[in-house]
């Protein structure tokens, strides 16, 4: 395999860039990096349980029960007892967290921005979609 396409893959050098944009914000707010992606998950409006976010962020349910604990006692979120399931809670951003959703989206913007210096809109195009058949592929494996 290639070495470009392995160290993609593998994220590392992602994932470092993340962590060094993303720490004057968990330091300012004094989060983790699974709390700041909790927050960026619920704003994004792509589930709103615990489940959902374990399902999709792919960490472990006891670091997930702390991070939303935590964002609680902040002021961050609060959760809302389901109607049907009240074994359900449905977790819903406050106003508190509106500041540091905004400042964690434009981080994000920004990272993407750097990471994405020199490659057109038709070569981002094409690597949503070919990112879209690589994480397909490897949630088929790992069922």
């Amino acid at each position: 395999m290639d070495t470009e396409f392995e160290t993609l893959l593998y994220g590392q050098q992602f994932k470092k860039l993340y962590e060094k944009m993303s720490n004057l914000i968990t330091e300012k707010y004094g989060l983790h990096k699974v709390e700041i992606e909790i927050l960026l998950f619920l704003k994004k409006g792509k589930g709103d349980t615990a489940r959902d976010i374990a399902e999709n962020k792919f960490f472990s349910k006891a670091h997930i029960s702390h991070a939303i604990d935590h964002l609680m006692e902040c002021g961050y979120l609060v959760g809302k007892l389901d109607g049907q399931d009240r074994r359900c809670v449905h977790l819903v951003l406050t106003g508190e967290a509106e500041p540091v959703c905004e400042e964690l989206l434009k981080m994000r913007e920004n990272l993407m921005n750097t990471v994405c210096q020199g490659i057109t809109e038709e070569e981002r195009l094409m690597m949503r979609q070919v990112a879209k058949k690589i994480a397909c592929n490897i949630s088929k494996e790992l069922m």
